[in-house]
C-alpha cells in the first residue's frame, strides 16, 4: 500500500520532554508570529484561534504544517467533514502567522510543557513574537455596555514589536486582575527566553460561551496582523445563529405567559 504524502516528510523537532512537536518544514517558523489560546473564560481563547485557523483553511488561506503529540494529551480527536478528524493540537501557517489550535483543554501539566517547548523552539528558530488570546471578566470594567479589548504584554514586546504594527489601538488591561493558566505559563516562559510575548483579551461573563467576543478578538488579530482571511461569512453564520436564537428565546417567554395566564384562569373554577 502507498503511503500518501502528509507530514510523512516532517521532521520532529527536539525537545527535553515527552513532547513530540512535529512540523513540515520547519523553516518556516522563522519570523513568525505563534498564535495560541486555551478554553478560558467564555472559550474566547480557542474559539479565536479556531476562527482565523478554520477560516484560513476553508478560503485556502493557510496550511496545516505539523502537530504535537504525548502521552498525557486529551483522549479524543474531533469528528471534521468527510470523516475526516482532527486531533488535540495542531500547527496552521497563514499569512505571516503559525496558529496552534488547542481543540481539547490540556491538563495544567501539560499546558506548562507547551509553554516551556514552544518557547524554546520560538527561541531557536527565530520567531518573532508569541500572542495568546483569552477572555476577561467584564466586571473589570466600569462601564460594561462599552467594554474594550485589551492587553498585557512584556517590555521587549512593547519596545521591539510594538512599535513594528501599524495600528495597536487597544487599551492596557486593568490594573490588578490576574492572568492564569497556559497564557500567564506562555507570559512568563516567553519573557524568561527574551521573546516578545502579548496576551489579548476579549471581555465576557463567567459561565457562557461568547461567541461574538471571539469573533470580535479574531477580527482584531487579523487586522493587526494582516492576515488573508475574510471572516465576513463567519459573521454573517453567527448573526443567523444569535437571530435564531433570540426568537427561539421570545417564543419560550411568551409560552411560559400564556401557561401563567391559563394557570390563573383555571383557579377561579376550582
Amino acid at each position: 500500500m502507498r503511503r500518501r504524502e502528509g507530514f510523512g516528510k516532517s521532521r520532529e523537532l527536539k525537545t527535553t520532554s515527552n513532547l513530540q512537536i512535529v512540523i513540515k518544514e520547519p523553516e518556516v517558523l522563522r519570523d513568525k508570529v505563534l498564535i495560541t489560546g486555551f478554553h478560558g473564560l467564555g472559550g474566547i481563547g480557542h474559539l479565536t484561534v479556531r476562527y482565523i485557523a478554520e477560516t484560513a483553511l476553508k478560503q485556502n488561506a493557510g496550511r496545516r504544517i505539523g502537530y504535537i503529540v504525548s502521552n498525557i494529551m486529551p483522549p479524543f480527536v474531533e469528528v471534521l467533514t468527510d470523516g475526516t478528524f482532527g486531533i488535540p493540537y495542531e500547527l496552521i501557517e497563514t499569512g505571516d502567522s503559525i496558529l496552534l489550535l488547542i481543540r481539547f483543554q490540556p491538563t495544567l501539566e501539560e499546558q506548562a510543557l507547551l509553554a516551556d517547548e514552544l518557547t524554546k523552539i520560538a527561541e531557536r528558530e527565530d520567531m518573532r513574537a508569541i500572542l495568546l488570546m483569552g477572555g476577561i471578566d467584564i466586571s473589570a470594567f466600569p462601564d460594561s455596555d462599552n467594554a474594550p479589548l485589551v492587553y498585557v504584554a512584556n517590555e521587549i514586546f512593547k519596545e521591539d514589536f510594538l512599535p513594528t504594527v501599524k495600528s495597536w489601538d487597544l487599551d492596557a488591561a486593568p490594573k490588578g486582575i490576574f492572568v492564569t493558566g497556559g497564557v500567564a505559563l506562555f507570559l512568563t516562559y516567553a519573557t524568561h527566553r527574551n521573546i516578545p510575548a502579548a496576551a489579548l483579551f476579549a471581555p465576557t461573563e463567567k459561565g457562557i460561551i461568547n461567541r461574538q467576543e471571539a469573533l470580535r478578538l479574531a477580527k482584531k488579530v487579523v487586522s493587526l496582523f494582516n492576515l488573508p482571511v475574510k471572516l465576513d461569512e463567519l459573521e454573517r453564520e453567527l448573526r443567523a445563529a444569535q437571530t435564531v436564537l433570540r426568537k427561539m428565546q421570545e417564543k419560550l417567554m411568551r409560552e411560559i405567559e400564556e401557561e401563567k395566564v391559563s394557570e390563573d384562569v383555571s383557579q377561579l373554577f376550582t
